[in-house]
């Protein structure tokens, strides 16, 4: 048990759920995992957390546990909407490859072709940076000086364009071009997870459609899979939503952060809900498909989930990258995931393809190792009641 202190309130439970528990089987799961979610909050001294469980294309399990806001007394429920980090990272990549089908690309074409300024690998000029590249984390792109750079992070929303960003990091004499150090191995060689590359994604997005990314996910996305409480950035939420304060261990309780805001927001500054992410997860439960509308055919899911070739951890076998989401091995159960992290946010999601399962569970707490071990218990026991079909009686 750590010494630091829930600021003397303890973990309270609120709920949130689709439909009541009348089966005696589910009544039964429900009592536990509630019991288990108050007593790992309690144990992890996390704030609140929101569950969502899918399955095929029905939301069949959603509830908030804890606290959206300690000060403020407004505790979590489905609706309460996180800091989503690199879980952000899917929606821009499905942004990405529903502009694929639509023909605006090729996988393995040059990205520099469809920029509006040059880019180029200054160790490897003759290997160019492609879309595949960019998706699987080979694009030989490093975050090193981007990490480095504190006058990046900024309270609320960002203020850096985009298209700022990305040229002045990536193309010879911006503001933050380091050759040296910006670039790392040959491209299409070494995994390197690289939040640019996911952000020169985003803007490639503006750059294949006259929208950008913004735009295109709130008209192809958000907009008709009814996710209200969706957005890049906190000025497009809805004055109506509760958003999740974000919090930090510190020794003598928690600590309150700000919200934080970065230049590389295709890459994770995403805020949703339990309840809005959970429709966003069914395109992949349910192959490609929701409420009768098709958002991917099943050649391009079959291609998202497509082990890449550069090993993630050659360690580990086990692990392959995909395009953007990171493939496991679970107790031999085969998991499709991606996992964000922030100061004041922790999220995970996963979906089991064969069961046409997915869960999610997002907190609003800086993750430490107790923590992730808790959160990967949820997810496990949500992916084995949502694919049994304990849930979806």
């Amino acid at each position: 048990m750590k010494r630091r202190s829930v600021l003397g309130l303890g973990v309270s439970l609120a709920l949130l759920q689709t439909g009541c528990a009348t089966d005696p089987a589910r009544l039964a799961w429900e009592t536990e995992f509630d019991g288990f979610m108050r007593d790992g909050l309690a144990r992890t001294e996390t704030p609140g957390m929101s569950v969502a469980v899918v399955r095929g294309e029905q939301t069949i399990f959603s509830r908030g546990y804890g606290w959206a806001d300690i000060q403020a007394g407004k505790k979590a429920d489905a609706n309460t909407v996180f800091h989503v980090a690199s879980v952000s990272k899917l929606v821009t990549a499905t942004a990405v490859m529903m502009l694929l089908e639509q023909g605006a690309f090729q996988l393995d074409d040059k990205v520099a072709a469809y920029l509006d300024f040059p880019l180029m690998h200054p160790k490897f000029p003759d290997v160019p940076i492609t879309f595949r590249h960019l998706l699987s984390h080979t694009s030989g792109i490093s975050d090193a000086v981007y990490e480095k750079t504190t006058a990046f992070a900024v309270q609320g929303d960002p203020r850096l364009p985009l298209r700022d960003f990305v040229k002045g990091y990536l193309s010879r004499g911006g503001a933050w071009y380091d050759a040296d150090v910006s670039f790392a191995a040959r491209p299409g060689t070494e995994w390197r997870y690289s939040n640019v590359g996911i952000a020169l994604l985003g803007y490639l997005v503006g750059r294949l459609n006259p929208d950008g990314l913004d735009a295109f996910a709130h008209e192809h996305l958000f907009e008709p899979l009814g996710m209200d409480s969706t957005a890049w950035n906190l000025a497009g939420l809805p004055r109506r939503a509760v958003v999740a304060q974000p919090y930090a261990h510190k020794e003598a309780g928690l600590q309150v952060l700000p919200p934080v805001g970065y230049p590389d927001w295709p890459a994770g500054l995403l805020r949703s809900s339990a309840h809005d992410f959970a429709r966003f997860l069914a395109i992949f439960s349910n192959n490609g498909r929701v409420e009768g509308h098709r958002y991917l055919q099943d050649a391009t899911l079959q291609l998202f989930f497509a082990p890449q070739a550069a090993a993630v951890s050659p360690a580990d076998a086990s692990v392959r990258q995909a395009l953007v989401w990171l493939l496991r091995d679970v107790d031999g159960r085969p998991l499709a995931t991606h996992s964000g992290g922030d100061p004041g946010a922790a999220s995970v999601v996963c979906v089991d393809r064969a069961s046409k399962t997915a869960v999610l569970a997002f907190a609003n707490v800086s993750a430490d190792k107790e923590f992730r071990s808790f959160q990967k218990e949820v997810v496990l026991r949500l992916l084995a009641h949502g694919g049994s079909g304990v849930l979806a009686r």
